[in-house]
């Protein structure tokens, strides 16, 4: 589907996209170097012919992810955005005696979005058993319903480590599980938009 620039927040409400990032498009993030043209292509042709992908964009903050995740949305005209921590509130919400749905219902509703994206994948740590069943579960269940799901982080990859495995690698994060099943990943590097101002709403 053509990115048909600006629409009614009503429509940013529908895709789970923030009231700063109604009005962005792909048309609307302007590159500065070869890993933005990347992401910029990559999120276009996943949108275009979309199927079993795992995209993750990783960067910095302020490099654009949130930007390109919203932009990809809207294109689609279909999905949600949604942040990890987001998500994980919800789950734990569920498990309590006033939750008011269910893990399963929260679970069948994110697989079941014909395009995810996963904005803030960047817990310290290990990230807890909870995060790890949960994600595994939707990120595999897409993937064998040939539905793409789009992950940003501020991680980065074991082989882009000076140390070569730290508690940044997003392989500590996802684990071996995730990471064998992500089809492309991005590094993002750029200017920072958000200290230089830009007319870009740039992303985490």
């Amino acid at each position: 589907m053509i990115d048909k620039g600006p629409v009614f927040s009503g429509v940013g409400r529908r895709l789970g996209i923030r009231a700063a990032y109604a009005d962005v498009s792909l048309w609307g993030y302007v590159t500065h170097t070869p890993s933005q043209i990347a992401a910029k292509r990559a999120i276009g042709e996943l949108v275009s012919k979309p199927g079993n992908q795992i995209l993750v964009i990783s960067g910095p903050s302020g490099v654009g992810k949130t930007h390109l995740l919203c932009a990809g949305l809207r294109m689609a005209d279909e999905g949600r955005y949604v942040t990890m921590m987001e998500v994980d509130i919800r789950i734990r919400g569920s498990h309590s005696a006033r939750g008011e749905e269910t893990e399963a219902k929260i679970l069948d509703e994110l697989i079941g979005e014909p395009l995810l994206a996963i904005d803030g994948v960047n817990h310290e740590g290990k990230g807890t058993r909870l995060e790890h069943d949960w994600f595994k579960y939707i990120v595999s269940e897409r993937q064998a319903r040939l539905r793409p799901t789009i992950l940003a982080t501020n991680r980065h990859l074991i082989s882009t480590c000076p140390e070569k495995g730290c508690e940044l690698c997003l392989e500590g994060l996802l684990g071996n599980f995730i990471i064998s099943r992500i089809t492309e990943t991005i590094i993002i590097d750029g200017p920072n938009y958000r200290e230089n101002n830009s007319n870009i709403k740039g992303g985490i």
